[in-house]
């Protein structure tokens, strides 16, 4: 792929990606393909500009000779991970912020003021509703302070105080929102398996395929320092095998004949040849990725009795 060479020093290279855009899906492919070059320490992905900076040790000219070989369509990703970069999230959350900012200044400067006066009075329903439901219950939580600030601001005429309290308070949803999103998808993120090619034993061969084409009752090797792909049953070998990332367990386990095996476990010692039992989004590490990335949804009632002890 065509790329120009923006900047460098010794151990860093900035390049620029000859395209007319860089979507979010081109930027992990091309952040994927980076990380993953033998002598690359570090890289990072710029979408918006197209270009790449790159951390590298030994000689600079393989990092070349990759680029040049680099394209879109040559990279196999693992499953879910371009989905789950982040990237758009971010990008997103940006764009919501910005317009925020643009909006209330703009506004300021250009909507009549007997117009933003109306505006922020209908804005003020909502806080309003919030507060009088808090009381309701007996509470006085946040939401009951934040609408007696804005319901005196009105009361006295100080449309711009209420509407300045109104956009803070809108920034500080926002700032929250996109904070708790973030942390999820960065734990899941981590804890993501992120295997694109596994062996596959056919015929006493061994075959290098695609972890998404690996069915139930197939058989794969799993050497020394790889990740194991899918839980199953060791159908033969010996293997010291970490499972702290599933039990906490710092001490490595032995598996041998017909000992059950994990996704997300690593093999220190040894090698295996796994029957596999359950595949893709069925694995257990898999539900407890998926778990954590719904758990914004399945707020417990003692985080609720918390925030309340903290309102």
């Amino acid at each position: 792929m065509k790329f120009i060479i923006k900047h460098e020093i010794p151990g860093r290279i900035r390049v620029h990606m000859v395209q007319p855009k860089m979507t979010f899906e081109e930027a992990d492919i091309l952040l994927y393909y980076l990380v993953n070059l033998e002598n690359v320490t570090k890289a990072k992905v710029y979408e918006r500009t197209q270009d790449a900076v790159i951390y590298y040790e030994k000689d600079r000219r393989e990092i070349i000779k990759a680029l040049q070989k680099f394209g879109y369509d040559r990279v196999t990703v693992p499953e879910g991970l371009t989905e789950h970069s982040g990237r758009q999230m971010n990008a997103e959350y940006q764009e919501k912020l910005l317009m925020k900012v643009v909006m209330r200044f703009g506004g300021k400067l250009l909507i009549p003021a007997p117009v933003r006066a109306v505006w922020t009075g209908v804005r003020s329903l909502k806080y309003l509703q919030q507060g009088i439901a808090s009381l309701k219950k007996g509470r006085l939580e946040v939401a009951a302070l934040d609408a007696t600030a804005i319901g005196v601001s009105i009361l006295r005429r100080d449309m711009n105080t209420a509407s300045s309290i109104m956009f803070l308070l809108g920034i500080g949803e926002l700032l929250e929102e996109w904070t708790h999103k973030k942390s999820v998808g960065d734990l899941a993120r981590d804890m993501s398996l992120n295997v694109g090619k596994v062996w596959l034993l056919r015929e006493e061969q061994e075959i290098l395929v695609p972890a998404k084409q690996i069915e139930p009752e197939d058989l794969v090797v799993v050497r020394m320092g790889n990740v194991i792909p899918f839980d199953g049953v060791v159908s033969r070998g010996e293997a010291m095998v970490n499972q702290a990332s599933m039990t906490g367990e710092a001490v490595p386990v032995k598996k041998t004949a017909e000992s059950y095996v994990y996704a997300g476990t690593v093999v220190e010692e040894g090698e295996l040849i796994i029957c596999v039992k359950a595949v893709s989004k069925a694995t257990r590490f898999e539900k407890i990725v998926t778990m954590i990335e719904e758990s914004e949804k399945l707020k417990s009632n003692l985080e609720s009795h918390a925030e309340h002890l903290a309102d």
